[in-house]
């Protein structure tokens, strides 16, 4: 009975868009042997690492985000930041502790970055490929 109330409120977060239960290896990493994996790196202290996967994008351990985030930053954005604290999927040291999905790229990047982003954009290769240019050549 316990099991049946987990998944039911996992399938209910899950459907609101919260990937609070998933963790990478439950997330299948596309179709390809080896992902390919996108970067951001910037002088605010951001420096993260990620994969695109079936259930939307994910930050892997070990990633920087920045210190601080602008004034003009989505209230939504600044707490689920927040709340990534909260939760001790970041640390003090503003490092995942743990992988961690978000629902998409953008998400992923505005909370890496402190601001407003499209994660599209910024997310690149270590060839220096936006992750939007990966995409239409259908290699994410």
């Amino acid at each position: 009975m316990l099991q049946e109330f987990i998944g039911n409120a996992r399938l209910l977060v899950n459907t609101l868009g919260y990937k609070s239960f998933d963790t990478l290896e439950e997330s299948s990493v596309g179709q390809q042997d080896e992902p390919t994996c996108f970067f951001i790196k910037t002088a605010k202290g951001a420096d993260a690492r990620g994969l695109v996967v079936a259930d939307g994008f994910a930050v892997l351990k070990g990633s920087a985000i920045a210190a601080s985030v602008v004034p003009s930053m989505a209230k939504s954005l600044s707490r689920l930041r927040d709340s990534l604290f909260e939760k001790g999927i970041v640390d003090a040291e503003f490092h995942f502790v743990k992988d961690h999905i978000f629902t998409s790229p953008s998400l992923a990047a505005s909370v890496v970055l402190g601001r407003n982003a499209n994660g599209r954009a910024v997310w690149k290769t270590a060839g220096n490929r936006a992750l939007r240019d990966v995409e239409e050549d259908g290699l994410a």
